[in-house]
């Protein structure tokens, strides 16, 4: 296997470990799907990863949260593909829980978070591809803002 890392290597012995990420990328089914994302950025850089095409492929791609980014993580759907679920988030300041939907329709297509009002260490978010031009959104968001906002744009 001539010019392949290490790490190349044992991500192709053991597809479903877990991935650090910490740069902007375009996501690809053979090397990102169906395995947990590791945020792990320097905390300070914005960060946008794009998703594939969504056809109805079943994969799914599972960011977690390692280095709360006060520049942001985003997550963005591929040509005219939507979101549509919802997340959930705790605020740190206060007993009551927030929901943020994404309903059929809203043509949202940004997904933020990795800061302090829209998802802090901690936070999870997955993308399952269940259609074509849909990705079916669920996560759960750690704030520690007294404003926590949607990360759906």
């Amino acid at each position: 296997m001539v010019g392949l890392r290490r790490r190349h290597l044992v991500a192709a012995l053991n597809p479903a470990a877990a991935l650090d990420i910490s740069a902007t990328a375009t996501l690809t089914a053979e090397r990102h799907a169906n395995r947990p994302l590791m945020l792990t950025g320097d905390g300070s850089t914005a960060q946008t990863y794009t998703l594939p095409l969504a056809t109805g492929s079943g994969n799914t791609y599972t960011f977690y949260v390692r280095t709360t980014n006060t520049g942001t993580y985003v997550v963005a759907a591929a040509g005219s593909d939507e979101f549509d679920g919802s997340t959930t988030g705790t605020d740190g300041n206060s007993d009551v829980g927030s929901g943020w939907p994404a309903a059929t329709g809203s043509n949202f297509t940004t997904f933020t978070f990795g800061i302090t009002t829209q998802g802090e260490l901690g936070s999870w978010v997955e993308f399952k591809d269940v259609a074509s031009a849909v990705w079916l959104v669920r996560g759960t968001m750690v704030q520690s803002d007294n404003s926590p906002v949607t990360q759906f744009t």
